[in-house]
Order: structure tokens, then C-alpha cells, then sequence
């Protein structure tokens, strides 16, 4: 019995070294770094704004997009959008003056960006901000020309999920496992 339990214990040290370590992805947020880029459009991809910092110049219509098969938001000061939005779901929204206008996704810590209008100097406090509209699922179209940069490549959330998935069941499996043998060697 106990060498069942080494060649288990064996079997998951194996497993858990085969298994290649992805970036946690827990709770969303870009973990491959911040991305800059100029343009019209910010998208909700990998559980990142992409690009995360975007510079436009005052005046500019930006459409946030979501291409997650998963709901996101965009929180801000005094303006965003804080209902769902679902795959394909978008809104744009108008910003008059410079400064620097930060947003999130209060369902997934880390998933941050911000908006450089102008020179960033002014206040970006939201309340020139107009949010013109809101489209959702198949209703709503990618945004033609002056898309915003995309991120970088690499596992991204997708192997990071299915590698912490893959790892978080070979050490429950060895773990139930080993407890299992020990219980059947306790006498009763």
C-alpha cells in the first residue's frame, strides 16, 4: 500500500512538472503587460482592454467593444457603462477635453486602461463625456478602420485557464489518492 502511495505521489510530481506554468489569469486583467495604441476602438479581449492605454485627440468618438465570450463593463468617473455587456456588445462615448480618463472592469480586478485626451494635462473628470450609444450581441459591428493595437501573443487567459485547470486536478487526484490509502491502512 505504501508504495501505491509513492507511485501516486510519484505520478503527480510528474504531472505537475509536465505541465508547462502559465501567467495567473485569475480574476481577469492583462498579465502580458500594458499595450499602447492610437486609434478609435478599445476591445475587451484575453480579459484585457486592448490596447490599455489608447491616445486620441480632444473631440474623438471611441467605441468600447467586448469580444469576450464573457460579460465585462467599463467603470469610470462619471461616465462608462456598468450594465453587462456580452460578446459582442458595444458603446461609444465622445470625450471633449484633455486629460487622462481611467476605466475598469469591476467584475475582473487588474482589468484596467485609460484614455489619453490630448496632452493629458486637463482634469478628465467625465463630465464632458458623452456616451452616445449601446449595442448589443449580434446588433453590434466591429468598428471599421483605426482599430486600436493589439496585444501581445503567448498562452493568454485560454492556456492559463486550462493549464491551472489541468494542475488543480492532478494534485485533487493525488491528493484524494493518497488519502484514500492512508484510511484503508488506519485500522477501524
Amino acid at each position: 500500500m505504501a508504495r501505491r502511495a509513492l507511485a501516486s505521489g510519484a505520478f503527480v510530481l510528474v504531472l505537475v512538472l509536465a505541465v508547462p506554468a502559465a501567467p495567473a489569469a485569475a480574476g481577469g486583467g492583462c498579465h502580458e503587460g500594458l499595450t499602447q495604441g492610437t486609434g478609435d476602438t478599445i476591445t475587451a479581449t484575453d480579459a484585457c482592454f486592448t490596447p490599455s492605454i489608447l491616445y486620441v485627440d480632444p473631440g474623438a468618438t471611441i467605441t468600447f467593444l467586448n469580444k469576450d465570450p464573457f460579460v465585462h463593463n467599463v467603470a469610470a468617473n462619471g461616465w462608462g457603462h456598468l450594465d453587462d455587456m456580452r460578446e459582442g456588445d458595444s458603446f461609444t462615448a465622445t470625450f471633449q477635453d484633455p486629460g487622462v480618463y481611467p476605466f475598469a472592469c469591476s467584475y475582473h480586478p487588474g482589468m484596467t486602461g485609460a484614455l489619453v485626451v490630448g496632452d493629458g494635462m486637463g482634469a478628465g473628470s467625465g463630465r464632458t463625456v458623452t456616451v452616445e450609444s449601446f449595442s448589443a450581441g449580434s446588433q453590434a459591428q466591429p468598428p471599421r478602420g483605426g482599430d486600436a493595437a493589439s496585444g501581445t501573443g503567448g498562452l493568454g487567459s485560454t492556456g492559463a485557464w486550462v493549464g491551472g485547470a489541468a494542475l488543480g486536478f492532478a494534485l485533487s487526484l493525488g491528493l484524494w489518492v493518497v488519502t484514500r490509502r492512508r484510511e484503508k491502512t488506519i485500522p477501524g
